[in-house]
């Protein structure tokens, strides 16, 4: 028995939705092909029908979050013609409160390990078109507004992600959240734009 195409999609997203959530929350390496489908409310049976590996699908749910921000079309990396008025929200965003809580959301670039990276090309590319997406999108604000870019892009990217990966990675709150807020106020220093609410 054959299933519509918009069962198969439904199917699909359902599987990316629990692998997103479930990578976010306890690691690439920690969690199995049969702990994403488990979760999806499926049988491991019916994953490579949709997927290669569990690389693929770590690929597949990062081009996802880049679309739903609308940050990559179909050719490949597209910025968002906003951005000399959202990269501060940017960074802000990136860095808040919210984000630091909201473990099942977060971005790839800080629930990923990096062995695994150099196992797998796609893997690879996937969490390089999402930190070259978050680069372009510092670089286009900075060129806008008149300043020297593509350094300060990437160190502005760099604070975003490796300020919430430190964060993240120690028990004591108020440490994190000096972190996280150290970042944000260097970040959005190195960018000249305004400090605004965290």
């Amino acid at each position: 028995m054959s299933y519509p195409a918009e069962h198969r999609y439904l199917t699909k997203q359902k599987i990316v939705r629990s692998a997103r959530r479930l990578f976010n929350r306890r690691g690439f390496d920690t969690v199995s092909i049969d702990d994403v489908m488990a979760d999806a409310g499926l049988t491991r049976g019916g994953f490579y029908s949709y997927f290669e590996s569990k690389g693929d699908l770590y690929a597949e749910a990062v081009t996802q979050i880049l679309n739903e921000k609308q940050l990559l079309s179909s050719d490949g990396v597209s910025i968002d013609p906003r951005a000399v008025d959202c990269a501060a929200q940017f960074v802000r965003d990136y860095l808040s409160r919210e984000q630091f809580e909201d473990i099942d959301g977060t971005c790839p670039l800080i629930a990923f390990p990096t062995d695994f990276l150099r196992e797998e090309h796609r893997l690879r590319q996937a969490y390089e078109t999402v930190l070259r997406v978050m680069i372009d999108v510092f670089e286009q604000a900075l060129q806008r507004n008149g300043h020297g870019a593509r350094s300060r892009a990437r160190a502005i990217a760099t604070l975003c992600v490796g300020g919430m990966v430190l964060a993240r990675s120690v028990e004591d709150r108020v440490l994190a959240d000096e972190i996280r807020e150290a970042a944000m106020g260097i970040a959005l220093s190195l960018g000249q734009w305004s400090r605004g609410a965290s």
